[in-house]
């Protein structure tokens, strides 16, 4: 039931749009979606843009407020051209209302759907994103959306537990960077120094230990976040190739950078497909961790050893396909 509801959800403000669409005919789109969440706007169950005095003489107007049978208001949405991606100046647009209107939650809704917190269960000055939900089929973190925003299941309780856990992961995340910055610090670096002493010491003459460990230089590094799987293909011929060009051929999916870039901002993962001369080839996970909005795609594919020019000659590879999915 609710996978069929979120594909109909996805259908509604992703599969069936043009994507030059309005802001204006996205709304209407999303009053559908709401629908389908079984809140009804003429029965009040959620007012657009409504106007809302705060001070002597500012108001705000949010796209939608969702409410409760005795009128209590639930959460607040704002939607955005899909077209246009999400960004920080969308998120505080839509914290504002959240302050104001004094709402734990907040959707923002456009390329993707965020689900964002603001409350007690968070140690921290701003709403937290607790979700992005890509516009895909079948999506399984569409069906908790639709567990948890539909009106006949809407609930404090179940909310509370899903923000319990997506705060429990998200910890979880910061915990390990903090935890792996230790480690490979240059302060651990000495303490590991002082435990290989430690255990030569009784073997070795502690001038001994010194001065071999000055000799060797200690580092602790992350291992490559960027290729952590692969798998060979065989097809059935080689195939002949020009190298003559010094540009190794790349191709992105999507196919514009732009797009390919914002996709691997959300996942922080695409999938490397190395083609060989010899007819083989090579698909490779390439986890974009430190991947930030400042890095370019296409320098930061070709910086890779492999993918420098002179260098993808003599590997044989004729080109190269890269894919979010």
């Amino acid at each position: 039931m609710n996978q069929d509801k979120w594909n109909e959800i996805n259908f509604l403000l992703s599969e069936n749009i043009k994507t030059d669409i309005n802001e204006n005919d996205f709304e209407k789109n999303v009053i559908q979606a709401l629908r389908v969440l079984d809140w009804k706007e003429f029965l009040g169950d959620f007012d657009v843009r409504p106007s809302f005095q705060f001070g002597a003489a500012n108001r705000i107007m949010p796209d939608f407020v969702i409410k409760s049978a005795t009128s209590q208001k639930l959460f607040v949405i704002e939607i955005k051209q899909p077209n246009i991606p999400l960004n920080s100046t969308f998120q505080q647009q839509l914290f504002s209302y959240m302050r104001h209107l004094k709402l734990e939650y907040g959707i923002l809704i456009g390329q993707s759907i965020q689900i964002f917190y603001d409350g007690n269960l968070a140690k921290q000055e701003d709403p937290i994103l607790l979700e992005t939900i890509r516009f895909e089929k079948n999506n399984k973190k569409g069906e908790t959306f639709v567990e948890l925003f539909n009106k006949e299941n809407h609930n404090a309780e179940s909310l509370k537990n899903f923000t319990i856990e997506a705060l429990k992961k998200i910890n979880q995340k910061q915990d390990f960077k903090e935890l792996t910055k230790k480690i490979i610090s240059e302060n651990y670096t000495e303490k590991l120094v002082e435990l290989i002493k430690q255990d030569f010491i009784s073997e070795y003459d502690g001038e001994l230990i010194d001065s071999v460990l000055k000799e060797l230089k200690l580092e602790i590094n992350e291992k490559s976040s960027n290729i952590i799987e692969s798998e060979t293909k065989n097809f059935a011929k080689p195939r002949e190739f020009n190298y003559s060009s010094t540009i190794l051929p790349i191709e992105l999916n999507p196919s514009g950078e732009s797009e390919f870039k914002r996709k691997l901002l959300i996942t922080k993962q695409a999938f490397i497909t190395t083609y060989y001369a010899n007819g083989t080839s090579e698909r490779k996970k390439w986890k974009a961790n430190s991947f930030r909005e400042t890095s370019g795609v296409l320098g930061n594919l070709r910086s890779r050893p492999e993918f420098r020019n002179g260098k993808w000659q003599e590997l044989g590879i004729i080109k190269v396909f890269v894919s979010i999915d």
